[in-house]
C-alpha cells in the first residue's frame, strides 16, 4: 500500500526566514577564494588528462584500443623528403651567397671596366683609333681573359697594338687583381655620309673560385661626317628618245680630303647607252693608256670598262669645282620613266669595294622634235627656295627633228601659292593666262616657222611673296615646267611636249631683327657715354637680336656679327636660348643657338659694344654694325637658311628716344 504524502506548503514566512538565512551567511575570505580557484584548476586539468588519454586508448568509435600490439607507421619517405628538402636549401643558400659575394658587394662584376672610345664623327678615309681599356677592379683574378671585337663592316685596319692573337681577338690568359690594359686600334671608314658605324667590345674572363664564364661588353658609334668634298647633280629630269642627253656631277669644297682616287659607276637598263664620260678640268685617259709621266695630282678620268670610270688626283684642299659631264643616250620609249644610278665607289685593296655616295634619277622619256629645257636660279634640278626669293628663269627650245614646226606656242607654267605674278619681269612681253605664261609668235616671229636645227631661249623672273601668319597650312611647294603647242594650240599638254619639271621647297619663315640702342624701350639707358660720339671719348650701346621662326625645326643655327675696325666687344651678354661667344682675334661675336624647334618660336638676345672715335672721323657717320648674319639648316626641306641684317651706324636709326639728339654725326 502505498502511502501518499502531502507536500508542505511553504508559506510567506517560511521564504522570507531563507533569504534571510542567506543575507546573514558570511562573504569567504580572500584565501578562500585563492584555494577554491587552485581546486578548480586542478580539477579542470585532470579532466583534460584524462580526456587525452581516452583520445590514445581509443579509436575513432570510441573503441578500447589493444595496446598489447604496436603497428609501425612507415615514414621512410618523408625522411627521404625532408633530407631531399634541407640540402637544396643549403645549396641555394650557397649560390646565393657566392652571387651576392661576387656580384652584389662593391668589388664584383662592377669592377670589372672595358670602356671603347671612338670619334663621334670623322669623314670618309679619315684615320681615326679605337682605343679598348680594360682593368680588373675586383677582389678576383681572373682567368681564360679573351677581348673579342667586332669592328664595323666598312671598318679599314692599318694597324693594331698589341697585335691580336687571332681575328680581331686578344688572348690575355690571366689579369691580376687591379690589372689593366689598352688595346689600340687605326685605320680608316668609307662608309656614306651621315651613317653609323658601331665598334663593339666583349671581355670574357673565368673569375678565381669560380668555374662558369663571365663577360662584359661595350661599345662606340662613330658618325661619317662626310666625304670631304661636297657631291651634287646637275639634269633634266626628261630624256628624249633617240637624242644625247646630258648631266653633270659636280666634286666641289674639297676640305681634308683624303680619298685621293673613287671610281664612278653608271647602271641603267640596256635601253641606256652612255656615250661618253668627261671632265673640263681633268685628262681624259683611254682604257688603254695609263697616261704615264701625267703629275700625280691632276685629275684624271679612265674608262675601266663596264661602264665603270676610275677618277684619280682628287685634291686634298681645294675650292676648285670639278665638273665631270655625263652624254647618254635613251635608245626607245619601252616605259614612261627609266631609272639612272650614279655610284661613287672606294675600292681597296684587297678587292672590296665600299659605295660612298650614290644617287638614283628617274627620267621621265619623251618622243619629241622640240626640246625644251628650263631653268631655275641656274639648275635644272629640284632645289629649296626662301620667302622673298627672286625665281630667275631661262627657257631653252631647239628642233632637233627633220621637219619645220610651224606656229609653235611656248608656255612656262609656275604654280604656287606664295608666286607673286605682280613681280613678273619679262622682256618679251608674254601674256599670263592663270600660272602660265605664253608666249607665241606675237612676242617672238621665228616661233612662225621653227625650222631644223632653230633654237633659242627666253629670260623671265618673278618673286616669291613673303610669309605672314595668315599663311600658316598653306603649300609652300613650288612646281615649274614649261611645254610646247604646235599650229598655235596651247592644248593637249602631254609628257612627250612638256620639259623637265623643278620642284621647289620654301624653307621656313626665319627672321632675324637686329637693334642697337642708347634706350631701351622702356626708355631706359642701356649706353653710356656721349651722344653724338664725341672724338676720343668711350659711347657704349647695346645690341639687341631677335629670332622669329614658324614652320619647320632648324639645326645648326647662328648668328654673327663682325664688328667693323674701331668697334669694341663690351660683354654684358645675355640670351634665353644657346650661347654668345666673341672672337677678340677675328673681332666677331657669335649667337650658337643650334636646334630651334617650331615649339620656340621666338629667342633673343644682346650684348654691349662700345667705340671712341679717331680725330679722322670728326663730322663723320660711322658704321657700327655692318649688319648681322643668321644661318640655318631647315629640318624638313634639307635646305641652308642665309640671311643678313641691313648695317647700322651711328645715327642709331632704331632709337627714336636717341634720334632726339643724336644726328650720328662725331663731334
Amino acid at each position: 500500500m502505498t502511502v501518499l504524502k502531502k507536500k508542505k506548503k511553504t508559506s510567506s514566512a517560511d521564504k522570507d526566514s531563507g533569504l534571510k538565512t542567506f543575507l546573514e551567511r558570511p562573504l569567504p575570505a580572500v584565501e578562500e577564494v585563492s584555494r577554491f580557484e587552485e581546486a578548480v584548476k586542478k580539477e579542470a586539468a585532470a579532466e583534460e588528462v584524462e580526456n587525452n588519454l581516452s583520445a590514445i586508448y581509443h579509436d575513432k568509435q570510441g573503441r578500447l584500443v589493444d595496446v598489447s600490439r604496436v603497428q609501425k607507421r612507415h615514414r621512410l619517405r618523408l625522411l627521404v623528403l625532408f633530407k631531399q628538402v634541407f640540402i637544396l636549401t643549403l645549396l641555394a643558400c650557397g649560390l646565393y651567397a657566392g652571387y651576392y659575394y661576387y656580384f652584389q658587394r662593391p668589388a664584383g662584376t662592377s669592377a670589372i671596366i672595358l670602356t671603347v672610345q671612338a670619334p663621334e664623327k670623322a669623314l670618309a678615309g679619315e684615320p681615326i683609333s679605337y682605343n679598348i681599356t680594360y682593368s680588373n677592379d675586383s677582389g678576383l683574378a681572373l682567368s681564360n681573359a679573351k677581348l673579342e671585337v667586332l669592328l664595323p663592316s666598312n671598318f679599314i685596319i692599318t694597324e693594331s697594338v698589341p697585335a691580336p692573337s687571332g681575328i680581331n681577338t686578344w688572348s690575355f690568359g690571366d689579369i691580376a687583381i687591379g690589372g689593366s690594359g689598352l688595346v689600340v686600334i687605326s685605320g680608316y671608314l668609307n662608309s656614306p655620309v651621315d651613317s653609323a658605324n658601331v665598334v663593339s667590345a666583349r671581355l670574357s674572363y673565368v673569375p678565381a673560385n669560380f668555374s662558369s664564364e663571365f663577360k662584359k661588353e661595350a661599345s662606340a658609334n662613330t658618325v661619317v661626317s662626310g666625304l670631304g668634298f661636297i657631291v651634287s647633280a646637275d639634269y633634266l629630269n626628261t630624256a628624249i628618245i633617240g637624242q644625247n642627253n646630258e648631266m653633270k656631277l659636280f666634286l666641289n669644297a674639297f676640305k681634308n680630303n683624303k680619298l685621293s682616287d673613287l671610281y664612278l659607276k653608271i647602271s641603267g637598263s640596256d635601253n641606256f647607252i652612255v656615250n661618253q664620260v668627261s671632265s673640263e678640268k681633268g685628262e681624259l685617259v683611254s682604257e688603254n693608256n695609263q697616261s704615264e709621266g701625267a703629275a700625280a695630282d691632276v685629275f684624271k678620268i679612265q674608262n675601266t670598262g663596264e661602264n665603270s670610270w676610275f677618277l684619280s688626283g682628287l685634291p686634298a684642299d681645294s675650292e676648285e669645282k670639278i665638273t665631270i659631264a655625263i652624254d647618254f643616250t635613251l635608245k626607245t620609249k619601252n616605259q614612261d620613266k627609266e631609272d639612272l644610278s650614279l655610284r661613287l665607289i672606294k675600292r681597296e685593296a684587297d678587292g672590296r669595294e665600299m659605295s660612298l655616295w650614290e644617287k638614283t634619277i628617274s627620267f621621265e622619256a619623251i618622243k619629241s622634235d622640240l626640246n625644251l629645257s628650263l631653268t631655275l636660279n641656274g639648275s635644272k634640278t629640284d632645289q629649296t627656295l626662301n620667302f622673298g626669293d627672286t625665281l630667275s628663269y631661262q627657257l631653252e627650245y631647239a628642233n632637233n627633228g627633220e621637219a619645220t614646226l610651224d606656229d609653235v606656242a611656248l608656255m612656262a607654267v609656275i604654280k604656287g601659292d606664295f608666286v607673286d605674278w605682280s613681280s613678273l619681269r619679262d622682256p618679251l612681253g608674254g601674256s599670263v593666262a592663270g600660272d602660265a605664261i605664253v608666249w607665241t609668235k606675237e612676242q617672238l616671229p621665228s616661233l612662225s616657222e621653227l625650222t631644223p636645227g632653230a633654237s633659242g631661249k627666253i629670260d623671265f623672273s618673278l618673286k616669291l611673296r613673303n610669309f605672314s601668319v595668315s599663311d600658316l597650312g598653306v603649300d609652300t611647294s613650288i612646281t615649274s615646267y614649261a611645254q610646247y603647242g604646235l599650229n598655235n594650240n596651247q592644248e593637249g599638254a602631254s609628257e612627250d611636249n612638256r620639259s623637265n619639271t623643278i620642284k621647289g621647297q620654301i624653307n621656313s619663315d626665319l627672321s632675324l631683327s637686329e637693334k642697337i640702342l642708347y634706350f631701351n624701350e622702356d626708355n631706359i639707358p642701356v649706353g653710356s657715354g656721349p651722344l653724338p660720339p664725341r672724338v676720343g671719348e668711350k659711347t657704349s650701346v647695346r645690341v639687341f637680336w631677335t629670332l622669329k621662326n614658324n614652320l619647320h625645326d632648324l639645326s645648326d643655327v647662328q648668328v654673327v656679327l663682325d664688328l667693323p675696325q674701331g668697334l669694341e666687344w663690351s660683354g654684358g651678354e645675355n640670351t634665353n636660348v644657346g650661347s654668345i661667344t666673341y672672337d677678340a682675334e677675328s673681332n666677331q661675336v657669335t649667337w650658337r643657338l643650334g636646334f630651334l624647334p617650331i615649339s620656340v618660336y621666338r629667342a633673343d638676345a644682346e650684348f654691349n659694344i662700345s667705340f671712341i672715335p679717331k680725330d679722322s672721323d670728326r663730322d663723320k657717320i660711322l658704321v657700327i654694325s655692318p649688319g648681322s648674319t643668321v644661318t640655318a639648316l631647315d629640318s624638313l626641306t634639307g635646305g641652308r637658311i642665309s640671311y643678313k641684317t641691313k648695317a647700322k651706324t651711328s645715327k642709331l636709326e632704331d632709337d627714336e628716344i636717341a634720334g632726339f639728339s643724336n644726328n650720328g654725326r662725331v663731334e
